[in-house]
């Protein structure tokens, strides 16, 4: 194993020992504190320079027997030769440094620069290294104190925020003539007005039949919560939840009708989630009003055009408690969202409790210094070195945690999607399963291999996206199949005591990479028997034998895309009759095809373009913004402006910001045909979690990019789908600036009466003629400014119009409902 290859006699001896008398890790410290800074990027191309300034604070010389441990984003190192510390990748985003025999000895006080050069690009804070550790002979492991040097002249940073280009985007939408006064998010299909209208105050009546009692519950909830007002008998206003009338005027499921007349609030639908669907557009309709709560009398006509409308939620990489999650299915019903993509499982950590399988959470779920792996995983992300600390490397969902989630969002007509990673993405298990069989194999062999995942004959070498080189599960063994049918099986059974069907299940299928399986026995003697002549026959195999499992349980897979491309004909034709959802996420410019072709042949198309959709992609290039930007930049304007009919013209900016031709953007491009029009189902969006390190770092990438994904899944045909040119971005500047204004005076306020942490915008700068001038896309935000280099703060001089300047640098900030943007420099001279 890789870990092993180092000879530290002295650590491996210290660390048999230090559970049977070491001092404990708060009794001790370590002897050394690290300093972090990016140094140049133009050495050689493809690399950028890293030094860490290792000082030596203890009493003694730092001599060789020693080693420390950091995480960071995947990358591969370089150094030069003869260097007296390596650095080295431990396993994916793992790394370790060490003394070589060309260390000497380092004097107390004493510090030395370790230099080395990493690959890929580090152009965001959130990639620097984090949760540094030792591990010595006078025990361990110990935190060691890092101190980060910010990315220096963040602002010559390539894609940085020109503050001119937001100032010039924030007027034309403060210019963009009115296209309505109000509405809400999503926004209603038809609403009538009416003479008249209605006052909420103090007490409500609230009647229901039996079939909406569910409905009528949360709907009183959220009305004593949020607005104050409590349902009793004989109040001035009723609220009357009802069948509808004429079910075949249902457009669908979900269609449901609100009509407000004097003293009298109805809301009609043919089944309970177009109920629950109303009482979200009534409890939308009093955000930004203060008691008496004044509705204008109106006939409103509502449904969604897509059935499918979810969010994706990584707890692998990042935990996220039960109660958290349930504080975002609340968010997400309301607003109407009916999906949440369970991410469970990776290759960081399995989330959770399948009875028969303990290893997988005793393991999978912990992440912790180790030497093999045979209790917890490696660190990684976080960097915790303590397997039990409660820190979102670490946790599950016990079994009866996951039941209660399930009725908890069922409630609210939100359905869990759960996703087992395979056969790529499958760490996790994969070494929770070696555990098992080592705790086995010398007291229960046929135990022990049971559901082994993994070949130990097998020496393919490939390297994930990830950096991973074992984390594909061996598809040639039939225990891979036992494992997957058991989890399964056991889920199927979580479903039953919540009272709900599980119908399918997400089994990944995505960034299997090259490599794999070509050194396995196993593979290569399947391949021979099966006539196969290629890696991809394997992947094939592997998914359709998975989805003929899950048929026999009932139910139909899903995944994503990969698990629908370059098979043959006899394996589309199963498939395609067995497939509940194929999630299409590349549709970076040359992929983008990929997601109509799909669709065009016959599979079931969730739309989770990662241009607008992936909300861990940053919302700019400003150093302090954390996500990533392998697939562009991801902000509220952007979700809003996905097609899920013109997904080419979904992106109004190339990767280097600069503006597309929407008139061209389909050019030669795969056509979405009627028939495959029937098989786009909805759109999704994901929030993978490498750079999230708490809760509110999942609020923060969530709102209000959520907005944009809500509105398109229930409005799929905005008006300005089917126009070009100047008419085109006349009537998007219109619906943008209406959609950010609802979300400045009605969802912020929403949010910050919930509790939930969202990010405000950066302001606009601009100079001209000697003087400043700024605004902010946010209605009702102030803008602080200072010329002295500083940071401005709650305290700085208010910009109120254009001023006089001089000063070189202008950095300003936005400041709303106690949140702050980041700051944002413009140079004046």
């Amino acid at each position: 194993m890789k870990f092993l290859k180092l000879p530290l006699t002295g650590l491996l001896l210290c660390v048999m020992t230090l559970f049977a008398g070491c001092k404990s890790a708060k009794e001790q410290k370590a002897p050394v504190s690290l300093t972090w800074e990016m140094g140049a990027s133009d050495i050689e191309p493809g690399y950028y320079e890293n030094t860490f300034i290792l000082k030596n604070i203890s009493q003694e010389p730092l001599n060789k027997d020693w080693a420390i441990y950091y995480s960071q984003l995947p990358r591969g190192v370089k150094q030069v030769e003869n260097s007296p510390v390596k650095v080295e990748v431990v396993n994916g985003n793992f790394f370790r440094m060490f003394p070589t025999d060309n260390f000497t000895s380092l004097a107390p006080g004493d510090s030395m620069r370790i230099t080395f050069q990493c690959t890929y690009k580090l152009d965001r804070n959130s990639h620097a290294p984090e949760g540094t550790y030792w591990l010595g002979l006078e025990g361990g492991p110990l935190p060691i104190a890092l101190t980060v040097h910010p990315l220096p002249s963040p602002e010559k940073i390539e894609g940085y925020p020109d503050a001119t280009k937001i100032y010039e985007s924030n007027l034309r939408l403060a210019n963009a003539p009115a296209l309505k006064q109000s509405d809400i998010l999503p926004s209603v299909k038809k609403a009538i007005p009416a003479e008249g209208s209605v006052a909420l105050e103090g007490k409500v009546a609230l009647a229901y039949p039996n079939e909406f009692a569910n409905e009528a519950k949360l709907l009183k909830e959220n009305l004593s919560g949020l607005y104050a007002l409590e349902v009793a008998e004989n109040a001035p206003v009723t609220i009357v939840l009802k069948p509808l009338a004429d079910k075949k005027e249902a457009v669908n499921d979900e269609y449901y009708t609100l009509n407000i007349s004097n003293n009298q609030i109805e809301i009609s639908a043919a089944t309970s989630h177009g109920i629950f669907n109303g009482t979200q557009t009534l409890l939308a309709m009093l955000k930004d009003k203060q008691a008496p709560y004044q509705l204008e009398a109106m006939s409103i006509q509502d449904y969604p055009d897509l059935s499918y409308r979810g969010q994706m939620i990584d707890i692998a990489r990042d935990f996220t408690t039960p109660e958290n999650m349930k504080k975002l299915v609340d968010m997400f019903a309301s607003y109407k969202m009916n999906a949440l993509h369970f991410h469970f499982s990776d290759d960081e950590a399995w989330r959770i409790e399948i009875p028969g399988l303990e290893e997988l959470t005793a393991v999978g779920s912990r992440r912790g210094h180790t030497m093999d792996e045979s209790e917890n995983l490696y660190p990684c992300y976080d960097g915790g070195f303590d397997p039990n600390a409660a820190t979102v490397g670490n946790g599950y969902y016990s079994r009866a945690e996951f039941v209660d989630l399930l009725k908890y969002a069922a409630e609210r007509h939100v359905r869990i999607i759960p996703e087992i990673e395979s056969p790529g993405h499958a760490r996790a298990a994969i070494v929770s399963m070696k555990a098992r069989y080592n705790k086995y194999i010398k007291t229960d062999p046929a135990k022990a291999t049971e559901y082994m995942l993994s070949e130990p004959e097998d020496t393919s070498r490939y390297a994930s996206v990830q950096y991973y080189t074992d984390n594909v599960i061996n598809v040639a063994l039939p225990s891979s199949y036992r494992f997957m049918e058991k989890v399964m099986k056991e889920l199927a059974a979580m479903y039953k005591d919540a009272g709900l069907t599980l119908s399918t299940i997400h089994l990944g299928g995505d960034e299997v990479p090259h490599g794999v399986w070509l050194g396995s026995p196993k593979c290569q003697e399947l391949m021979k028997e099966k006539g196969m002549t290629k890696t991809h026959d394997l992947s094939e195999y592997f998914i359709t034998q998975l989805a003929n499992i899950m048929a026999k349980n009932g139910m139909k897979f899903s995944g994503w895309q990969e698990v629908a491309l370059g098979h043959t004909e006899q394996a589309h034709q199963q498939l395609r009759n067995q497939a509940a959802g194929v999630y299409c996420w590349n549709t970076v410019p040359g992929y983008d095809e990929v997601v109509y072709q799909t669709a065009n042949n016959g599979y079931p198309v969730i739309l989770c373009n990662v241009g607008n959709f992936y909300m861990d992609m940053a919302y700019n290039g400003h150093p302090d913004e954390r996500g990533l930007d392998w697939g562009g930049y991801v902000d509220e304007t952007i979700s809003f402006s996905m097609l899920p009919f013109s997904i080419y013209r979904s992106l109004r900016k190339n990767m280097a910001g600069d503006p597309i031709d929407l008139n061209a953007a389909d050019k030669g491009k795969t056509l979405l045909t009627e028939e495959g029009k029937k098989n786009i189902m909805g759109v999704q969006g994901q929030l993978f979690a490498e750079t999230i390190r708490n809760f509110e770092g999942v609020e923060y990438l969530l709102f209000p990019k959520l907005m944009g994904l809500a509105e398109r899944g229930w409005n799929a045909h905005p008006a300005w789908e089917t126009l070009s040119g100047t008419q085109e971005q006349q009537i998007f500047d219109q619906a943008l600036a209406l959609y950010e204004k609802e979300i400045s005076k009605k969802e912020m306020p929403y949010w910050t009466k919930k509790g939930t942490n969202f990010r405000i915008a950066l302001p606009g700068l601009m100079m001209k003629d000697g003087n400043l001038y700024a605004n902010v896309i946010i209605d009702g935000a102030e803008i602080r400014y200072t010329t002295d280099g500083t940071e401005p703060n709650a305290q700085s001089t208010l910009w109120e119009a254009p001023v006089k300047c001089d000063a070189p640098v202008v950095i300003a900030k936005a400041f709303y409902l106690g949140k702050e943007s980041l700051p944002i420099i413009i140079s004046v001279q």
